[in-house]
């Protein structure tokens, strides 16, 4: 009759009685023989794959939580690369042989050869050997697995290769990845999906681990016994196709580690709830003569540059009342968009008397498409100090900060109207009218502000964002913190590679739920060269968090100079040579 067994394991040979024997006492204290009982007894033993995969979930009432979209996640059919950590050793095999095959049938997973022990699983299982890397048929198991996805299988791996273990800072996480998952996914060019498994195993586990590693592998049997009753959370990312770095296939695999560990519950911090205001209906929208009237009385001068029929012209409020009401009740129309509104009728405050208002004018339809609002530090300043500026309700600022040292543009408050943001022309317009700005006043070689986080975003991608594009160390400290905790992992990446901010863009589609990238106007800014400072709550504007930064313009890459600030750039950059010079 069939029975599990470590005489499974080894070479099939007549045994002599004591070699029996010690099987025998080895079986037991391995906890094989508690596992055969189970086996026996539980009607697992004879049955096809996919229902010892289900029965086993029940025999060991093992509770399984994860998505309800799994079919959403999991690609359908062609080649794809499952990777997940490593909590227990065992179960967690079985368990996404259970929730996968119920996705697909082509479904295999690279083991270690310990569970050929258990004979009715071996078709979900390319057998290896992780615990010696150059041990005879490990190669022939890497063929295994190029062939099953050449074919256009599903490959399940546990890059570490091991069950998870104590760090020095007693964290239960998985040893290094192997790099088969950096190597695998540019030489298949197949889609990856990050699974994190949650739990681990017993105290005792870890304390018999400290005295000798191996020891781990020898409890492993009796860990799957006790894992009885066991509630086991399974989060799936969603697929996604890894940089091919062929050179480099380590940081691919550490790319992907960090993928699958930012799914951990853990990590799964939700904004502090807060009470949503009352959204009152918006403010009556200015009459389009009356805009126009407006605008035809700037100076000439004020208007900084057109485009078809579109104009961009900064001005005062005193200048152009209606024109700031307009853009007043179009900032909260468009802040409410991203659960920024403030549920007035209009977002503004006090800070619009004394900003200067960048603005792109629809001629033909009498509209306004989109706004900046920029405090000209040097006059802002001289009129009673840094509490002139908006931002300094979000930041202390040291004595050394660029605002109190040169002239600056403090930017902030912008928005391109919701017909106009996917436009070629809606965000460029504005910026080339900073650039027209600037070469009007090339005094400016500074702009400072905060890009918005909306909290549309979750906190570990915000945490993730800072982590990776913060890296001056100024003074300047945020007055009300954003608090949440830096996950170790992050620091060990960033410890190991630079803060690249592709990759980030593919973390953060992959965190986050519905799969958005990062904000646009962080890619631009980081586009022109800035320095990104720390993140603050803004208690002003729906405790939004902000990340602060600088640009030094004069700095920025030679081409987006001339895309922003054409004709003018290169008068623009020899004055502000000259006054670095003096």
């Amino acid at each position: 009759m069939p029975q599990l067994s470590l005489n499974n394991l080894l070479p099939k040979k007549p045994r002599s009685f004591f070699s029996k024997l010690l099987i025998t006492l080895v079986d037991y204290l391995l906890g094989i023989s508690q596992l055969n009982r189970v086996y026996q007894d539980s009607g697992l033993k004879g049955l096809e794959k996919k229902a010892f995969a289900t029965h086993f979930v029940d025999v060991f009432e093992l509770t399984v939580k994860s998505q309800t979209n799994l079919p959403q996640l999991i690609p359908q059919k062609g080649a794809a690369i499952v990777v997940a950590n490593h909590p227990y050793g065992g179960i967690e095999g079985v368990i996404l042989a259970f929730l996968l095959s119920s996705v697909r049938g082509d479904v295999k997973i690279l083991a270690n050869q310990a569970l050929k022990i258990i004979p009715e699983l071996a078709d979900f299982f390319i057998f290896t050997n992780p615990l010696v890397p150059g041990a005879k048929g490990n190669a022939k198991s890497l063929r295994a697995c190029k062939d099953h996805l050449a074919q256009g299988g599903l490959l399940v791996l546990f890059p570490a290769g091991r069950v998870s273990y104590p760090g020095r800072d007693g964290q239960v996480t998985d040893h290094q990845w192997h790099r088969i998952v950096g190597a695998l996914t540019s030489f298949t060019q197949a889609p990856l999906i990050p699974c994190f498994i949650s739990g681990k195993n017993s105290d005792f586990f870890y304390f018999m681990g400290k005295i000798y590693f191996r020891f781990r592998m020898l409890l492993l049997i009796r860990e799957m016994l006790n894992s009885k009753g066991k509630t086991v959370e399974v989060t799936f990312g969603q697929a996604t196709l890894l940089p091919s770095l062929p050179e480099k296939t380590q940081m691919t695999t550490d790319i992907a580690r960090l993928l699958t560990y930012l799914h951990a519950p853990e990590y799964q911090h939700q904004w502090p709830v807060c009470k949503a205001p009352e959204m009152l209906p918006l403010a009556a929208s200015q009459l389009p003569h009356n805009l126009d009237n407006e605008i035809s009385q700037l100076p000439q001068d004020q208007c900084l540059l057109q485009y078809k029929y579109f104009k961009v012209y900064y001005a005062s409020r005193t200048q152009c009342p209606a024109v700031i009401e307009d853009i007043r009740r179009l900032r909260e129309e468009n802040f409410r968009q991203f659960d920024e509104g403030s549920g007035l009728p209009q977002d503004g405050d006090a800070f619009d008397d004394t900003y200067t208002h960048l603005f792109v004018y629809d001629t033909q339809n009498q509209a306004i498409t989109g706004a900046y609002r920029m405090g000209q530090t040097d006059n802002l300043l001289a009129q009673g100090g840094v509490s002139q500026l908006y931002l300094n309700r979000m930041f202390d600022f040291s004595a050394e900060f660029i605002n109190q040292q040169q002239p600056c543009l403090e930017m902030g408050r912008s928005f391109v109207v919701a017909s106009h943001q996917r436009s070629f022309h809606g965000l460029l317009l504005l910026f080339k009218g900073i650039g027209a700005f600037v070469c009007k006043f090339p005094q400016y070689r500074t702009l400072y502000g905060t890009v918005s986080l909306s909290k549309q975003y979750t906190p570990i991608s915000v945490r993730l964002i800072e982590q990776f594009l913060v890296t001056s160390s100024s003074d300047v400290k945020p007055k009300k913190q954003f608090d949440v905790d830096v996950p170790n992992d992050i620091k060990q990446y960033l410890a190991s590679y630079p803060a690249d901010i592709e990759i980030l863009e593919l973390l953060v589609k992959q965190i986050e739920p519905d799969g958005k990238g990062l904000p646009v106007l962080v890619k631009l800014y980081h586009q022109l060269g800035a320095k990104f400072y720390c993140v603050g709550i803004d208690p002003n504007f729906a405790e939004t968090p902000g990340l602060l930064l600088s640009v030094d313009l004069p700095h920025a890459p030679e081409r987006l100079l001339k895309l922003y600030l054409g004709q003018g750039a290169e008068a623009y950059l020899q004055h502000n040579v000259h006054t670095s010079q003096a």
